[in-house]
């Protein structure tokens, strides 16, 4: 009897210490070193959820990670489980090394819909981390439904932090990725809402940004409605509006935010998709834009600025146009005066005007510009050997590095695709905004062909006492009017860069006077009504040209007249 319970106690011991010392590199992807789990399910991965319990895992060396870091965890859970997961995270180097992560069971913050995977990143505050446990709680014993349940780790990853959520389907599933730190504010009413608040310890080093779409996927029924997305970092206020459709996105760029942003609130008039607050990437001035919306730089803070001169923007959703704010005039004119003279002025076009004959000479308060005229700028310029000021020769480099100009095999300058615009400081800010919407919708003429064959139609079917008017006052502004291209895209520009319903007293009334003040011009014309001091057959011809165009910016792109831009900002 004693060598038998010696034999047992000999068995049991060596089942005991085997298990023990099992170790075995994880067969999930890990991208922070070399994990090893300490059973052989948790080595493939796999968690059982049906009883309380907790898996070691462990580097070989501990896994370093550099500021605004998290460890990234995509997992899914297969079967019914009622209870709680934990990850117990221990670490050093900082008093935030040892943390808790409850993991988020299902996408419940933002649907129904059952994901097919989630990844949660939790943020690392640790210099490096050793060990990290999933720890299984429940809510009593589990039920015949719940008996096969299990946690599948799938990968681990070390990621930039940032703080939100997302919802995204694809080919391959539905996954929900999420952080701490975000609950749904149930203290507003009319829209969804959420905070976004983590701790001093935990939050972002450095300059931030902020990207938020509505709820879409394939089984969208609202595609065409129209969406209002806001956020509330402090005292300022973004409000985006525009047309439900994938890829339509509210992002505020760093420079926007105050100092202390939390809680930070991001709302949404439907249902709310994405919601991302990420550490800003160095961008290098001038080479790099900033995305924004015209909005958005309508109200940037010059303060903010890369460069005291000026900043270049690129159009969120038409990446190919780039936008130039500049300090004042001055600057303005040193980057775009010669080309104002070379491109549109009516004596001067296709000439380089050396700097003596450009003295004392304004270009324009705004610009517009296509990638074919910019390229023949600068080749005519690089053939002639041409001496071009510091600012062109930044311009230059500025379009090589976006696309807008490209380099032939043989050396020659050609276009590529995209426009440039710009506007100054030194505009008062109903000026400014009045020159965004002019500017950018000659952008967006550039490069889209639609819109360029709504706009000859329009100009073509113009009545005669119309046409000659809209032709005399462009001579009257030097344009080149000899030029179909250049005279429609400045026809439309002028029709929608007011809101609509001033159009009749825009051109019927301020330009014609313009036009009547001088008497060679006078004779074209039409009858003018005194007791309203307009001239009734131009007011009516342009506000059903503002109208239609209107209507036509409105379909195309969620704009209208005297607004191109999608954010306002409070």
């Amino acid at each position: 009897m004693r060598n038998k319970i010696f034999f047992l106690f000999i068995i049991f011991s060596l089942a005991y210490f085997s298990s023990c010392s099992f170790k075995r590199r994880v067969s999930f992807a890990v991208d922070a070193g070399n994990l090893y789990g300490y059973s052989k399910k948790s080595a493939t991965g796999i968690i059982p959820l049906a009883k309380e319990g907790k898996t070691k895992f462990s580097f070989d060396e501990p896994a370093s990670f550099p500021n605004n870091s998290s460890l990234e965890l995509l997992y899914a859970i297969h079967g019914q489980f009622k209870g709680e997961i934990m990850v117990h995270i221990e670490g050093a180097g900082a008093e935030t090394g040892t943390v808790d992560w409850h993991l988020p069971l299902d996408a419940s913050l933002i649907t129904e819909q059952k994901p097919d995977s989630i990844r949660f990143a939790a943020p690392i505050n640790a210099a490096s981390i050793q060990k990290f446990t999933v720890s299984v709680s429940r809510q009593g014993k589990a039920s015949k439904e719940e008996a096969g349940s299990f946690l599948e780790i799938k990968a681990l990853h070390i990621k930039k932090r940032w703080f939100g959520f997302s919802w995204k389907p694809s080919s391959e599933g539905k996954t929900f990725l999420a952080t701490p730190f975000v609950w749904q504010d149930d203290t507003k009413t009319g829209n969804e809402s959420w905070f976004i608040d983590p701790p001093e310890a935990f939050r972002i080093k450095g300059m931030i940004e902020l990207s938020a779409a509505s709820f879409y996927d394939s089984s969208d029924s609202r595609t065409g409605g129209e969406d209002t997305i806001t956020v509330e970092p402090g005292e300022i206020f973004f409000e985006w509006t525009g047309p439900h459709q994938q890829g339509n996105s509210l992002y505020v760029p760093p420079g926007m935010f105050p100092s202390n942003p939390y809680p930070l609130r991001v709302s949404v008039s439907t249902r709310m998709g994405t919601v991302r607050l990420d550490a800003s990437p160095e961008r290098r001035f001038p080479l790099a834009p900033i995305p924004a919306d015209p909005g958005i730089v309508l109200a940037y803070r010059q303060g903010e600025w890369r460069d005291s001169r000026y900043e270049v923007f690129q159009w969120q959703g038409f990446p190919s146009l780039l936008i130039f704010d500049t300090a004042n005039y001055r600057v303005q004119d040193n980057l775009f005066r010669r080309l104002a003279f070379f491109v549109e002025k009516a004596g001067y076009r296709g000439r380089l005007v050396p700097d003596q004959e450009l003295e004392g000479q304004h270009g324009w308060n705004a610009h517009d510009y296509r990638a074919e005229d910019l390229a023949a700028f600068f080749e005519r310029a690089e053939t002639t050997h041409f001496p071009l000021l510091k600012e062109e020769l930044e311009l230059k480099e500025i379009l090589f590095a976006n696309g807008i100009l490209k380099r032939e095999t043989n050396e020659k300058i050609s276009a590529g695709s995209g426009a440039i615009i710009s506007l100054s400081r030194d505009s008062s800010d109903v000026l400014r905004k009045q020159f965004m919407a002019h500017e950018g919708f000659h952008g967006l003429f550039f490069i889209d062909e639609d819109f360029r064959s709504f706009t000859k139609k329009r100009y073509e079917s113009l009545i005669p006492a119309a046409k000659n008017f809209i032709l005399s006052f462009f001579d009257y502004q030097h344009y080149d009017i000899t030029d179909n291209y250049l005279v429609q895209n400045e026809f439309q520009a002028h029709v929608l860069q007011q809101i609509a319903n001033q159009a009749y007293w825009y051109f019927g009334g301020n330009l014609a006077s313009r036009l009547e003040a001088s008497p060679w011009r006078r004779a074209m014309l039409p009858k003018k009504d005194e007791y309203s001091g307009t001239w009734p057959d131009i007011g009516r011809a342009f506000q059903t040209e503002a109208n239609a165009f209107s209507n036509y910016v409105n379909e195309r792109w969620g704009f209208a007249a005297g607004r191109n831009w999608r954010v306002q900002v409070r």
